[in-house]
């Protein structure tokens, strides 16, 4: 790994002296910014164990850090607002953090340098297998990700729309996949001039359409994420139009896209097929004002700040969204007098990730909805509700501070060493893995851990020998191995730096 992606000692002593400094002037008590100090030096130590940026466990853990604590506090000090306010119990949740991911630390430190020999995807070895892959992906993804789509807005569960259901969640991912291979096959075969071409627009496209459709800005970020993350893994060089094209992408999304989905997301929710079609493209016909857009999300940010925004200030939903420590927070709270719900929800979400085929009373429930009703966010009468919390949190109220130390000890560990001798992030296999890890590794359960050691390699194995059998079973002219131009890559270091 290039020591351009690990963090050099001198920088993680400043960057931490200047985090806590500013949150004393904010107001933060001297304890919470202390155990906070821990926190980072523990991150940091970690992140440069796993190798930065460069490996897949490495870009995992930096998912889980940021979305937890890392985000909110440089926000809170930017803010000038204390770091320990709107928090339930500030000092019990600071604690947690701080042994969970000392916790980690040390697991990774003596389990770091296992590997094990384990089957890999297969991955394209010609041009001509590489473009029959990408046009193979792109119609069956396509199809897929339409059948999956049409099931979950069916209005019963059982039958032709669970068949539907599960051929879309088996195969959607070759959306993913035909992007992956546009870019790659582009980058390659410019030597890294170019990153970008009309073969990559159509899966593009099509995966930020259906994310409008499933209204969810996730789904609508994923293929530009996909496409950055990429370009980065295989040492692309971006240019100046691509950090003004990011820039003014993210300004659109902030400040258009994200309050027009929050706006829309009554009218798509909970409808037929035809109905969310119709109401998808229909609303483009009767589009309010901006003013009543902007009403309307303003009023949804208060009716959330009581107790699930972390910032006091207006207009920094987003901030709190990518901050979740604030719904931990409210996990510890609810847990801190010794109620624990053991194995709870990490039997409802290994449940919901066995097919149906196996188990075919199984509940499609998962554990959001047990969990919000745990916090007091979620009523009684809800069956479901997108209340998200960090593992960290799921560990502490199934299992108290055993969870908080076992967990990062023991299954943190056993994820980056599966992952990383299963998956080359740099084989486009590799990528679509590392993409379906990150979807939501950061607000991942107990249980959709469990499920992502298991489900997520078996699929992705299945799938990379199911289309390169098809495709190696039809003959081609002028086969030649695939093309590999020297590229920026990095390299790994013999020793990097601990701190």
């Amino acid at each position: 790994m290039n020591a351009k992606y690990l963090i050099p000692p001198f920088v993680i002593f400043g960057t931490v002296f200047l985090l806590a400094a500013g949150e004393l002037i904010s107001g933060t008590s001297p304890s919470f910014v202390a155990m906070m100090s821990v926190t980072l030096f523990c991150i940091a130590i970690t992140y440069n164990l796993l190798g930065g940026l460069g490996t897949f466990s490495g870009i995992l853990f930096c998912t889980l850090a940021l979305r937890t604590i890392v985000i909110s506090q440089f926000a809170k000090v930017l803010l000038f607002e204390a770091a320990d306010k709107n928090l339930e119990v500030p000092q019990l949740s600071i604690a947690v953090y701080m042994t969970f991911f000392f916790s980690a630390m040390v697991g990774i430190f003596v389990c770091g340098p296992i590997r094990f020999k384990l089957p890999r995807p297969l991955e394209p070895e010609t041009d001509s297998q590489r473009n029959l892959l990408y046009n193979l992906s792109f119609w069956v993804g396509l199809v897929a990700r339409f059948f999956l789509l049409f099931a979950s807005t069916a209005s019963n569960a059982e039958g032709q729309a669970q068949t539907l259901k599960s051929i879309g969640l088996a195969f959607s991912g070759l959306l993913l996949f035909s992007l992956i291979l546009a870019v790659d096959e582009r980058i390659k075969s410019t030597n890294g001039q170019h990153s970008f071409s009309r073969k990559a627009f159509f899966p593009w496209f099509a995966m930020m359409a259906f994310g409008y459709l499933d209204d969810t800005r996730s789904g609508i970020l994923l293929p530009s994420l996909a496409y950055v993350a990429t370009c980065f893994i295989r040492g692309y060089r971006f240019k100046t139009r691509h950090y003004l094209t990011t820039a003014l992408g993210l300004v659109l999304f902030l400040s258009i896209i994200s309050p027009f989905e929050l706006y829309i997301r009554g009218s798509l929710a909970e409808t037929t097929f035809k109905d969310r079609l119709y109401n998808a493209t229909h609303i483009w016909e009767t589009t309010p004002n901006w003013a009543t857009v902007k009403a309307f999300t303003d009023s949804t940010a208060a009716s959330e700040s009581n107790r699930e925004s972390y910032f006091s200030r207006p207009g920094t939903g987003v901030f709190s969204r990518l901050s979740l420590i604030r719904a931990d927070s409210n996990m510890f709270s609810a847990c801190a007098n010794g109620y624990h719900y053991g194995w709870t929800t990490i039997k409802l979400d290994v449940s919901r990730n066995i097919p149906k085929f196996i188990d075919k009373n199984k509940s499609d429930q998962g554990s959001s909805a047990f969990t919000g009703r745990v916090t007091g966010l979620n009523a009684d009468t809800v069956e479901n509700s997108f209340i998200v919390l960090s593992v960290i949190g799921d560990a502490f109220g199934g299992f108290g501070w055993w969870g908080i130390v076992i967990f990062p000890f023991v299954f943190i560990p056993v994820c980056f060493i599966l992952v990383d001798s299963m998956f080359d992030i740099r084989q486009p296999w590799g990528t679509v893995a590392l993409g379906l890890y990150l979807a939501g590794f950061a607000e991942s359960t107990m249980g959709w851990y469990f499920a992502l050691i298991v489900r997520n390699p078996i699929m992705i194995l299945v799938l990379s020998y199911l289309v390169a059998t098809i495709v190696r079973m039809i003959p081609m002219r002028g086969d030649k191995a695939v093309s590999h131009p020297r590229l920026r890559m990095p390299s790994v270091p013999v020793k990097p730096d601990l701190v």
